[in-house]
C-alpha cells in the first residue's frame, strides 16, 4: 500500500517509507492495526476526490495531496504508541469489557486506539469533502462566515462527513474484532466511533481557528497558509502548523477515548 501510494503520488518517497514502517508495526502489534490501513484507503480517496476544484479554493490543497513523513507520523504515531503499550503490558488484543478490573486498562487502551483513528478519518473527510460544500462555512469560534478552506471553518456538510468518518472506523473496529474472534458490543463500538470522530473534528476545528493562521489571497481568491502576494490574515494565530494541529487533536481525543470508554461499553 505504501508503494502504491508513492506511485499514485499520494505519498512522497520518505512518506512512503514512514507509512510502510508504521503500517507494518501496527499490523504486527494486533489486528486493530488494520484500522490505520482503513484510514489510509478512505482518506486517500477523499483527498484525491475533485482535487482540481479544491486547488482553486485552497492553495495548500496541492501540497496536502502528497503526504510526507511528518504528516504520516502525525496521523499514526499516537495510535502506534497505544498499540505498543497494550502489547507490552497486556499481550494479544482482547474484547472491550469494563465489567472486570483485570480488563479495564486494556479496554481503555483499545478505546483510545479507536478514538485515534476515528479522529483522523473524521477530520480528513470533513476537510477534504466539506470544502466542496456549496455554501461558505462559519468560523467555529465566532460564527462569522469565512471562505471555504479556512482553518476552523465548519459547515453542515463537513459535520456530516466527520460523523461518516467516525462511523466507518466504528464499523471497521466491529468487523476487525469480530474476525479476531472477540466478543463485540456492535452498537456501542459504532456509536463510540461516531462520537469520537465528531468530537475530534470539532477539537481540530477549534485549534485550527485559534492556533493555526489562515490567509486569504485577494488576487487569486483562495485561502493560503502563507502571507504571499496580496494575502491578508482572516483567522487564527501562527502558533501551530496543520500537521501539529492534527497531532494535538488526536492526542486530546485519544485521551478522552481512554477515559470515556466506560460510558459506552459495559
Amino acid at each position: 500500500m505504501a508503494y502504491r501510494g508513492y506511485k499514485r503520488k499520494s505519498l512522497t518517497t520518505n512518506g512512503a517509507v514512514a507509512a510502510w514502517i508504521v503500517g507494518f508495526l501496527s499490523i504486527i502489534l494486533g489486528m486493530r492495526g488494520f484500522l490505520l490501513l482503513l484510514f489510509y484507503i478512505v482518506g486517500t480517496k477523499a483527498t484525491k476526490y475533485k482535487s482540481t476544484i479544491k486547488k482553486q479554493l485552497d492553495s495548500s490543497a496541492e501540497d496536502s495531496s502528497c503526504r510526507g513523513p511528518s504528516q504520516v507520523l502525525a496521523c499514526s504515531i499516537v495510535g502506534l504508541g497505544l498499540q505498543l503499550i497494550h502489547y507490552v503490558y497486556y499481550g494479544d488484543e482482547g474484547s472491550i469489557n469494563f465489567s472486570t478490573g483485570d480488563s479495564q486498562l486494556a479496554s481503555s487502551l483499545a478505546c483510545a486506539i479507536i478514538a485515534h483513528h476515528a479522529t483522523n478519518l473524521a477530520d480528513t473527510l470533513s476537510s477534504e469533502l466539506g470544502i466542496l460544500s456549496t455554501s461558505d462555512p462559519i468560523l467555529i469560534t465566532t460564527g462569522r462566515k469565512v471562505p471555504r478552506g479556512t482553518n476552523g471553518g465548519i459547515s453542515q456538510t463537513g459535520l456530516i462527513c466527520s460523523i461518516l468518518g467516525g462511523f466507518i472506523i466504528g464499523v471497521g473496529a466491529f468487523l476487525i474484532d469480530t474476525m479476531n474472534g472477540l466478543d463485540v458490543q456492535s452498537v456501542a463500538v459504532i456509536v463510540f466511533g461516531i462520537v469520537c470522530g465528531a468530537l475530534g473534528s470539532i477539537i481540530d476545528s477549534i485549534l485550527g481557528a485559534t492556533l493555526q493562521i489562515t490567509y486569504f489571497d485577494e488576487d487569486k481568491k483562495v485561502v493560503s497558509d502563507s502571507p504571499k502576494n496580496n494575502a491578508v490574515r482572516i483567522a487564527g494565530m501562527d502558533v501551530l502548523s496543520n500537521t501539529q494541529v492534527n497531532l494535538v487533536s488526536v492526542l486530546i481525543t485519544s485521551a478522552l477515548g481512554f477515559t470515556g470508554g466506560p460510558l459506552f461499553f459495559r
